[in-house]
């Protein structure tokens, strides 16, 4: 059962930094988006369920007698910033964050999952509901971004064909 705790450890850890990431990355969206005002406004309510999201993840590491990892936690922001600064420079920068998005939404989908199946096996029934709670909400994130999908590919290719140059963000 020790080991099954310190995966579970593990795995709180990894997902406290994968938020932390999330947080970096729609910060650096909220920035650029000015010409899509549905994604941002989505964007903005999906930063506040991650801030919550990051308190379930700290009282279940609390709960544990621990906390993040600072190291884990410092490479996952560099990661969110270096990716946003890369769609920058892209001209279809808003279909860039739109795939970040969504391949983050599922990535965070995956993580709760693994943790709530290693938090069912410690035993630790409050952090598995804790773990669900964050992926009801990151699986009405990716939702709402899939159906976005068609919507916000239209608006950007519609104003690219117009010479807009803010078509991108």
């Amino acid at each position: 059962m020790a080991a099954i705790r310190d995966t579970l450890i593990d795995y709180l850890r990894d997902a406290y930094a994968m938020e932390q990431q999330a947080i970096s990355m729609i910060d650096r969206q909220l920035e650029r988006l000015e010409s899509y005002p549905d994604f941002t406004a989505r964007l903005r309510q999906h930063r506040d369920e991650t801030e919550h999201q990051v308190e379930r993840l700290e009282t279940a590491l609390h709960r544990l007698g621990t906390d993040s990892s600072a190291l884990k936690t410092m490479g996952a922001k560099l990661s969110a910033n270096m990716q946003a600064m890369m769609n920058i420079f892209a001209s279809d920068e808003v279909i860039k964050d739109l795939l970040a998005s969504y391949t983050l939404e599922q990535w965070e989908i995956v993580n709760y999952k693994v943790l709530i199946q290693t938090a069912q096996a410690a035993g630790e029934v409050e952090i598995q509901r804790l773990a669900e709670e964050s992926l009801r909400e990151e699986e009405a994130m990716a939702s709402w971004i899939d159906s976005q999908i068609p919507i916000i590919t239209r608006s950007f290719l519609s104003r690219f064909e117009a010479g807009g140059q803010q078509a991108a963000r």
